[in-house]
């Protein structure tokens, strides 16, 4: 078998999560190759909020903040209900909202700048793990010590190791716009949680455009893309004047060994994306530097096939805090908590201050369920299932 490329690491998926793995491995002092079907910039269905915890991601494994250019920021934020206004304040630090093509594309020329070989518009024809070999387009063949899937909710890697990505029945899907109505800093944005089942929709300014959408738990019993018309309404969009997407998301259904052997899975592929907040992009980045970090420790060691237990124990800290993102999930969505839910995002700062704490990445939500564990709602939301009911026989955890 002829070798073209050895390597130490190559990189399935050039987003947050794979250019996050490439300079961290770069940084290492390893070989990087990452490999992305798709030419950059290209598009990608994503309300791209950066939140505090995903800015503090960049400083640390980057070493940078956003650039002013693809950036717009605001503190001010709103609860929605099916359309009614239910709170509007300022949240104690600055979103940056930006698209993530030109996100993804900054990332992926940092990632050049520390070393990485990045290949865009080449399609892996093949996973060859007995000889730690990729086929490329064309019958190249790369010789790795570590494989990262950074592929995405479809990962291929993810189903070459388990014969699915992800359940489509427990996994999320989203619907969403780009209206084009420019906005300025100091725009609010606004979540409503009362518009769809098991899941909520999301209006982010943009220096450009509002992106406006909605998710849900795609096995529930809703006709989505209808939802996704009324949320418009409400919004004073006229869904017919727009181009409407839709895309598979994590929501709530990760990966309990997101990998095996020396081949690991990182970001969406994992399935670690928060299901009460959307967040997705910070725990990208950190699960694409635990990967890296895993690889770098056991290259070090010679033991490359023991990568996934380095890399595990990185990232039992996501998991356990999306575990009980899990649980505590129902408060917002399940019927029976759902009143009490309004109510609070209406009247509770104690609420907010809980939620702000997470996203600024300062709390984890077991503190949040600690400091709140005598409320009805908690008390209530211990036992329920984690899943609707109509799910709750079938979901895995």
């Amino acid at each position: 078998m002829s070798i073209s490329h050895d390597v130490d690491v190559v990189i399935m998926g050039a987003g947050p999560a794979g250019s996050a793995a490439a300079v961290t491995a770069a940084k290492a002092g390893l070989s990087v190759m990452v490999v992305d079907k798709a030419t950059f910039p290209r598009a990608k269905l994503c309300g791209a909020g950066i939140t505090p915890r995903s800015q503090t991601a960049l400083a640390e494994i980057f070493g940078v903040e956003m650039p002013r250019e693809i950036t717009l920021q605001s503190t001010k934020m709103g609860f929605h209900w099916d359309g009614a206004v239910l709170a509007e304040f300022d949240q104690p630090y600055e979103f940056k909202y930006t698209y993530r093509m030109d996100f993804d594309l900054w990332l992926l020329g940092l990632a050049r700048e520390a070393g990485a070989e990045v290949r865009e518009g080449t399609r892996v024809e093949e996973i060859l793990d007995d000889v730690s070999t990729l086929v490329l387009g064309g019958g190249e063949r790369v010789r790795y010590q570590v494989l990262i899937g950074a592929d995405g909710v479809a990962s291929p890697v993810a189903r070459h190791l388990f014969g699915k990505a992800f359940d489509t029945e427990t996994i999320g899907f989203a619907y969403e716009t780009e209206v084009p109505v420019p906005c300025a800093d100091d725009t609010r944005m606004s979540i409503d949680f009362g518009v769809v089942k098991w899941g909520y929709g999301w209006n982010f300014p943009k220096r450009d455009s509002q992106t406006i959408g909605v998710v849900s738990i795609r096995g529930v019993d809703q006709d989505l893309r209808a939802v996704m018309h009324r949320y418009l309404e409400h919004e004073g969009v006229d869904p017919e004047s727009v181009t409407i997407k839709g895309a598979h998301i994590p929501f709530g259904d990760y990966k309990e060994k997101p990998g095996r052997g020396n081949i690991l899975l990182v970001g969406d592929a994992a399935g670690f994306v928060d299901a009460i907040t959307g967040e997705g992009i910070a725990l990208a980045m950190e699960s694409g530097a635990h990967a890296a970090q895993a690889a770098a420790q056991v290259i070090a060691e010679d033991r490359p096939q023991r990568a996934d237990r380095a890399y595990f124990a990185r990232v039992a800290e996501i998991q356990a805090d999306l575990a009980k993102v899990r649980q505590l999930r129902v408060i917002a969505y399940s019927s029976k908590t759902r009143g009490m839910f309004k109510e609070k995002l209406a009247t509770s700062t104690r609420l907010r201050d809980a939620l702000f704490e997470v996203v600024r990445g300062d709390a984890s939500y077991a503190d949040i369920e600690k400091r709140m564990a005598k409320h009805a709602m908690v008390k209530v939301a211990s036992k329920l299932s984690v899943w609707p009911s109509i799910l709750s026989r079938r979901a895995k955890g």
